[in-house]
């Protein structure tokens, strides 16, 4: 009787491992279709220059013939995030709608590269290279608080409430506290990483991965209108000035 239980256990136990696998396949197949699916409409988007927006010749066009979006400029501190998606999607949705609906839309996109805290993150990473060595070594941290030094004080825990175990200046820094973390674990190759203390690497290297992404996500980006900002004063009057003609 033990054994035929055992030999039905394993049997039950083949048989849904197989219908996993089964699954997990129809699974994989059906993601690798959707994404043949869209790597094909987007190729064709861009050898058709679906996404490129331009100035009626003579007579502007009315106001209701055309529309004009454009998303907040994201800061080039580093990789595109699931916020940055979630609000992107209100312009694209918005713009493909007056696409479809014969209005010129153009879909602009521009890359925040001004202000101090790219300066500050390279200073940052310039110090820990100096500090602890490329790749730096950092000292080890007592993560673990001290044990009870006396029965008196083991009666004293309340069982029904969470002790940490480490305080809670150290629970907020978590992971990734360092500079060199936090480009290590944006996928960042380590010999790569020291190129960052220099803050004007930052500006050539994540406007392009944003590109990526938003390419990937299939927003129609009229691409011919990139721009970064650098000098923002300065750059706020030429986009005017070339938006003025659309």
């Amino acid at each position: 009787m033990k054994a035929l239980c055992i030999q039905n256990h394993h049997r039950m136990s083949t048989m849904m491992a197989n219908v996993m696998q089964d699954t997990v396949v129809e699974n994989f197949s059906r993601r690798d279709r959707l994404l043949e699916l869209q790597e094909k409409a987007q190729k064709l988007w861009t050898e058709n220059k679906v996404f490129e927006a331009n100035a009626p010749q003579g007579e502007l066009g009315t106001p209701d013939e055309k529309f004009f979006g454009n998303f907040p400029y994201p800061y080039m501190n580093g990789l595109l995030h699931l916020g940055h998606a979630f609000s992107l999607s209100k312009l694209e949705f918005a713009a493909a709608y007056h696409r479809l609906s014969g209005k010129n839309v153009l879909f602009p996109q521009g890359f925040h590269c001004t202000g101090m805290p790219i300066k500050a993150c390279a200073d940052k990473l310039a110090r820990e290279i100096q500090t602890y060595g490329c790749p730096p070594v950092f000292p080890e941290e007592d993560l673990e608080m001290k044990a009870p030094e006396s029965e008196g004080e083991d009666l004293k825990i309340d069982p029904t409430k969470f002790v940490a175990k480490k305080s809670k200046a150290l629970a907020k820094k978590g992971r990734g506290a360092s500079q060199w973390e936090i480009l290590k674990m944006s996928g960042i190759p380590e010999d790569e990483i020291p190129r960052f203390s220099d803050p004007l690497h930052w500006l050539a290297y994540f406007p392009p991965l944003a590109m990526r992404d938003i390419a990937a996500m299939g927003c129609g980006v009229d691409w011919r209108r990139r721009y970064e900002l650098i000098y923002y004063l300065s750059s706020i009057s030429q986009i005017s000035a070339v938006y003025y003609k659309f």
